[in-house]
């Protein structure tokens, strides 16, 4: 089989499997000193990432504790859980894969999360990245009233590991680059840069330019690697 059409395995999330306050309607989001939302009260409360929200600006990401918030200067009081949100009435869509915070303060140190949204708003994609690895790299299908989610991450570095001799791999970690453009478009297509490289290494990573094909009906989705570059990529 050619590598460059391995199919991902798929999951889905189905709003009843959500733990917690799953898909329930939360206290309607405010805005905050820092130009963000809090959805919910209490131990229930979500912050939002603005730099996360939809183009429609109904849906963005955020983070909860099993603590509650914490603001200012104050660390996260329990472990961070990061969401999809709806924001007109706070309803937690779905459960990410990352586990980033920022109070508009603070924010978690060598951790990083971006949403690559379609312009639609119906679908987006997690990139969240910790110091070395990249914790989560998954696309979403926002439906109605259910969330399909596809991991691409394991399909990703494996067809990267494909084309890279074994001794040039060797004791190299994957990488989705957050900090280059990840784009998703209305049909599917997306474009991103990833790398694999050594940690505390001064040899080159090595850089790659990818464009994977996703399509996601009803309560399914698959993806393919349909373009796949080696590249010299900014440092």
């Amino acid at each position: 089989m050619n590598r460059a059409f391995i199919v991902a395995t798929l999951s889905f999330l189905a709003l009843s499997c959500l733990a917690g306050s799953s898909a329930a309607a939360l206290a309607a989001c405010v805005p905050d000193q820092h130009r963000s939302f809090i959805c919910g009260n209490g131990k229930d409360a979500i912050r939002v990432f603005p730099e996360t929200i939809s183009p429609s600006g109904k849906l963005a990401f955020g983070w909860r504790t099993s603590e509650g918030l914490s603001t200012g200067q104050a660390e996260p009081p329990g472990d961070v859980e990061n969401v999809l949100i709806r924001l007109p009435d706070g309803a937690v869509l779905g459960r990410l894969g990352g586990t980033y915070w920022a109070t508009g303060e603070m924010r978690a140190n060598r951790y990083d999360l971006i949403a690559a949204w379609s312009p639609d708003s119906r679908a987006v994609v997690e990139v969240a990245n910790s110091r070395w690895d990249t914790d989560s790299f998954r696309f979403y299908a926002v439906g109605d009233p259910d969330v399909v989610t596809l991991n691409l991450h394991d399909l990703v570095e494996q067809a990267v590991r494909a084309k890279t001799p074994q001794r040039a791999g060797k004791g190299r970690v994957f990488r989705v680059r957050e900090d280059l453009p990840v784009k998703l478009d209305a049909d599917g297509r997306l474009r991103f840069a990833a790398i694999l490289f050594k940690p505390k290494s001064e040899e080159p990573a090595l850089g790659f330019r990818l464009e994977l094909m996703i399509k996601a009906v009803k309560s399914s989705a698959a993806a393919r690697v349909i373009s796949m570059q080696p590249a010299k990529l900014p440092d």
